[in-house]
């Protein structure tokens, strides 16, 4: 299947059960795309690229996070654009059709205003083939993890800042068994071993690079327990989700929040932004699109 020309990751998942690596890959020259590795631990750890997956689904910069489904050969992906960027990116804008600028230039009033357009993808490896996983609509599918068991699927729309639970179908699709308020707008998820979530997140999203960016009239500068938050040094953390079960039903296990904790909140000045957060050990691990490198703190 060949190696990709070039990686301009996003979201990434690995599989402890199947040692793979998943990534959404934002190169323009191949197309939007899914790649995926087998993880090599003979000598050192290294990656082996096992396929990749395009679709006609997939628009340019729209895909966010993924993860394995019940097998090796399923993936679900997170489609967090409802309109596709063009070829350059936002640079490319200018010299876009009038339609595409249209699309984009409507993308920040309607995801202001809660509109819930964007969807998941159920993919195969082996044939490439993709399919809308799921009814259920998001203003801005962004983190997805899923259960140990491979039945439910966690989805995280960051601008309703709620998180939808899924549950997998005989067929592979999803569908929607509850949904719950989070305390902060987050951005990646990841399912820890005793069953919790764990997200980064935006406390203050009017300092955050995509509003500063993107609609520079929402931003603003306050200061916050005696420090100024702004765009550019802005805080982020890791919340911690528990989950209770409400019971199950013939489509699936359905949860609510059980307690929502603030585990850890940086202050913005070492890092601008959190996308991902993890405790390793006694460390909270945090990165963001943002900044470079990784922050380390004491959990």
């Amino acid at each position: 299947l060949g190696e990709p020309l070039k990686l301009v990751l996003h979201g990434i998942y690995f599989s402890a059960r199947s040692r793979r690596l998943y990534g959404v890959n934002h190169d323009e020259a191949t197309g939007e795309s899914i790649e995926v590795f087998d993880v090599l631990e003979e000598d050192g750890v290294s990656l082996k690229h096992a396929g990749s997956i395009r679709s006609p689904l997939f628009a340019n910069f729209a895909l966010n996070d993924v993860v394995e489904g019940a097998v090796k050969d399923e993936v679900y992906v997170t489609e967090w654009q409802a309109a596709a960027f063009p070829a350059g990116g936002k640079r490319g804008l200018s010299s876009a059709p009038l339609e595409l600028r249209l699309k984009r230039a409507l993308s920040s009033p309607l995801t202001f205003f809660k509109v819930p357009l964007t969807r998941v993808f159920r993919c195969t490896v082996s044939t490439q083939r993709c399919s809308v996983a799921s009814s259920a609509r998001f203003v801005g599918a962004n983190g997805i993890a899923i259960s140990d068991d491979r039945h439910t699927v966690f989805v995280n729309d960051a601008p309703a800042q709620r998180l939808t639970v899924l549950a997998r179908q005989p067929d592979g699709s999803l569908e929607e068994v509850s949904s719950f308020g989070l305390k902060h707008i987050v951005d990646n998820l990841e399912m820890t071993a005793d069953g919790a979530l764990h997200a980064g997140t935006i406390p203050f999203p009017y300092a955050s690079a995509s509003v500063c960016q993107e609609a520079p009239a929402l931003s603003a500068s306050k200061v916050v327990s005696g420090r100024r938050v702004s765009c550019g040094a802005q805080p982020g953390g890791l919340l911690e989700i528990g989950l209770l079960g409400t019971g199950e039903s013939a489509r699936g296990k359905s949860f609510v929040d059980g307690r929502q904790t603030d585990i850890l909140t940086h202050d913005g000045t070492a890092l601008d932004g959190v996308s991902s957060a993890l405790r390793v050990g006694a460390k909270v691990v945090l990165g963001s699109p943002h900044a470079k490198g990784l922050l380390f703190c004491d959990a």
